[in-house]
C-alpha cells in the first residue's frame, strides 16, 4: 500500500533534527505558482506576496514540548468585497508560535486515556511523530485564518447599493406594527 500524501500549495519540509543549539532561523517566499494554488485553495482572486520568518528552537522544558517555532508572516491578498464583489486588498502582518511535542505512536495510544489542560493564551501544541514537520503549510493556515472573513471597499455609498444597510438604531426607531386582527374584534356580534 503506497503512501498518498496530500499535496500542500506552499509546502516547506524542516528536518527538527537540524535546529542549531542557539536556535535556527529561516525565510520563505511563496514563488508565482504557489500563490496562484494558495488563491484557488482560499477560493480568492488572488495571493500576491507571501514572506516568512522563521525561527526555530529546542526547547530545555520537555514537559511541554520539544521544539517552539515563531513566525513573522507578511503577505498581500486580493479578496472581494461582500457587498459589490469589487476586488479588495489586503496587507496582513501576523505573528504566531507553535511548540511541537514530539511522542512516539504507542505514547499516543497510551495519552488518549488522560486528560491534558491547556489554556487559551498559550502556543499552539502540535504532536508530531516524526522529525520532519511541513512549516509551510502550517503558513498557509495562518495565513487563511488571518484574513480579513468580511472584507468590504471602504469608499461604499450606502445610497448607491440600491439598499441600505441596516444599522440598530435603524431597527430600533421604526415603529411596531398594529395587528391586523384588532379590526375584527370591533366587527364581532354583541349577543
Amino acid at each position: 500500500m503506497t503512501d498518498a500524501r496530500i499535496e500542500n500549495e506552499f509546502s516547506r519540509i524542516f528536518n527538527l533534527d537540524l535546529i542549531k543549539k542557539n536556535g535556527s532561523e529561516v525565510e520563505y517566499k511563496a514563488t508565482d505558482e504557489e500563490c496562484k494554488n494558495l488563491a484557488i485553495r482560499f477560493s480568492i482572486p488572488k495571493v500576491v506576496s507571501l514572506s516568512a520568518r522563521c525561527i526555530l528552537k529546542k526547547l530545555e522544558d520537555k514537559l511541554f514540548g520539544d521544539y517552539s517555532l515563531f513566525v513573522e508572516m507578511e503577505a498581500e491578498v486580493i479578496q472581494q468585497c461582500v457587498l459589490t464583489l469589487d476586488d479588495v486588498s489586503e496587507s496582513i502582518k501576523e505573528n504566531f508560535s507553535i511548540i511541537f511535542k514530539r511522542i512516539s505512536l504507542s505514547e499516543e495510544a497510551e495519552g488518549l486515556s488522560k486528560e491534558i489542560d491547556f489554556d487559551a493564551d498559550e502556543e499552539d501544541i502540535v504532536i508530531i511523530h516524526d522529525k520532519e514537520v511541513d512549516i509551510g503549510e502550517y503558513i498557509a493556515e495562518y495565513l487563511s485564518l488571518a484574513m480579513n472573513p468580511y472584507p468590504r471597499r471602504e469608499d461604499i455609498d450606502r445610497d448607491k447599493l440600491g439598499y441600505a444597510l441596516v444599522t440598530e438604531d435603524h431597527l430600533n426607531s421604526i415603529p411596531e406594527k398594529k395587528n391586523p386582527f384588532e379590526v375584527l374584534k370591533d366587527l364581532k356580534h354583541k349577543t
